[in-house]
């Protein structure tokens, strides 16, 4: 295959061009070297999760039930009747449930850092969002690390997706738990 020079894209190692391969796979139309040459055969194992993004299998849904166990989670939260009153102001304000933001706060914390965050209580004061939270770690979890990662977790929502001041969070940690697998 003759591999024009003026081409700067990635070369596969047998020279065919991984942009001339890619388009070849997104089209249908794979030569005969592309379907028994290792390189791009190996090429196009990579390239099948951008494939799929692109549309080539369909359209992506949610699991079945999925919304159902969403809404009864939702619905099974507490019924706190306070809200939390979002910045812009005028006619039409938002305004957000106390217990939506706390189930959020608590989702937003990644537990494979080895943090399971439990009650979580918010307050709007002048100072900002303060959050107080309780959690639990994973045996062998370096605390101060954790905490950190996850107040820089709730911060974050608290600012980016709320649009709203941090105040404080705090983090009291109520019980280490074995990490699942472990005897």
């Amino acid at each position: 295959m003759a591999v024009d020079p003026s081409d700067d894209h990635d070369q596969l190692p047998c020279g065919t061009s991984a942009d001339t391969l890619l388009d070849h796979l997104r089209k249908g139309a794979v030569t005969g070297h592309e379907r028994t040459c290792p390189h791009c055969r190996a090429a196009a194992e990579e390239f099948r999760p951008l494939l799929a993004a692109l549309g080539g299998e369909g359209e992506i849904t949610a699991p079945p039930g999925l919304l159902d166990d969403v809404m009864r989670t939702v619905r099974a939260e507490g019924r706190s009747r306070q809200t939390l009153r979002l910045p812009g102001g005028g006619p039409g304000d938002t305004r957000v449930r106390h217990s939506a933001v706390s189930a959020m706060l608590r989702a937003c914390v990644d537990p494979a850092e080895g943090l399971i965050v439990g009650r979580c209580r918010i307050e709007q004061t002048p100072d900002g969002l303060v959050v107080a939270a309780t959690a639990r770690v994973l045996s062998g979890t370096v605390i101060p690390e954790a905490t950190a990662a996850a107040r820089r977790a709730m911060g974050a929502f608290v600012q980016n997706r709320l649009g709203l001041r941090v105040g404080r969070i705090d983090i009291d940690v109520t019980d280490v738990i074995e990490r699942p697998g472990r005897p």
